[in-house]
């Protein structure tokens, strides 16, 4: 665990804005059993702001998926969860680690059950930093993808809302931007993540991956998500804004485009296979 997580000060403050804040479902589930997936599914269809929240992060796959259109290849999303990607990327096999309802197959990120060239799309949304071994996964991503085909990321960035979030809430994944391994083999299917370890790789290391991998040329990294994932709730809290103040949460993320880069708590990692 991060030295974060050892202030007992930061601790003491995020149970007691848990036990206040917590969503009645999230109440006393196991996030790293696959039952979890079943009330997952329930907060995102109780959760209108959540639900629209996924869907703009869904979103953030469409230009790969436009781009590609006339390539032959398969698509693919990794650790679907309880998520509905499908509705916006129609054919996306959807797959988990673990036995999921809302999903087609079961496996395992660092070795995908496709041959070399089989896929034109991998999408993850809110995955990477979850896998233990981030590099076996590019080297995955690098076999099976074809020439032309694309890898999209939609992960945690690292800004002064983002290590906020981690060090006062009491939640089951840290931030830690120190790291100097990508390596993070503690990591259950959903607790003990590093939510700095897309942005450890992609940004601060970004000369040692282009380096390791090549073939996956980095096309763009986009910022984006200001106030309006914090004012869902996501899956562990209640909303903090009723739903017919979406339009205002909207109007908040338009205005705040110019600056996402500093401000923005995600960010989308598009990804283009060459030779």
């Amino acid at each position: 665990m991060p030295p974060l997580c050892s202030n007992s000060k930061f601790v003491n403050s995020g149970t007691f804005i848990k036990k206040i804040w917590q969503h009645p479902l999230a109440r006393g589930i196991d996030v790293d059993h696959s039952d979890s997936l079943e009330v997952h599914r329930q907060i995102l269809e109780a959760k209108p702001l959540l639900y629209e929240q996924h869907l703009r992060w869904y979103c953030e796959c469409l230009p790969a998926f436009e781009e590609t259109r006339d390539l032959e290849g398969k698509i693919l999303e990794i650790g679907s969860g309880a998520g509905f990607l499908e509705q916006v990327i129609p054919d996306v096999i959807k797959t988990d680690s673990v036995p999921n309802p809302f999903a087609e197959q079961i496996m395992n990120a660092e070795k995908l059950d496709f041959g070399g060239g089989e896929l034109k799309n991998i999408f993850l949304i809110s995955v990477l930093h979850h896998i233990p071994f981030p590099e076996k996964f590019f080297r995955e991503a690098e076999r099976c993808l074809k020439r032309g085909g694309r890898l999209v990321m939609v992960e945690p960035s690292n800004n002064f809302l983002q290590r906020f979030l981690a060090r006062y809430l009491d939640h089951y994944e840290y931030f830690d931007d120190t790291i100097g391994d990508w390596t993070n083999d503690s990591a259950d299917r959903m607790t003990h993540a590093n939510l700095a370890l897309p942005w450890v790789i992609f940004v601060r290391d970004r000369g040692r991956f282009e380096k390791e991998f090549p073939s996956l040329k980095i096309k763009e990294v986009r910022y984006h998500t200001f106030l309006s994932h914090v004012l869902t709730g996501g899956f562990s809290y209640r909303s903090l804004m009723p739903f017919w103040a979406s339009p205002a949460v909207n109007l908040i993320e338009t205005l705040a485009k110019p600056f996402m880069e500093r401000i923005g708590t995600m960010m989308t990692i598009d990804i283009v296979k060459q030779e």
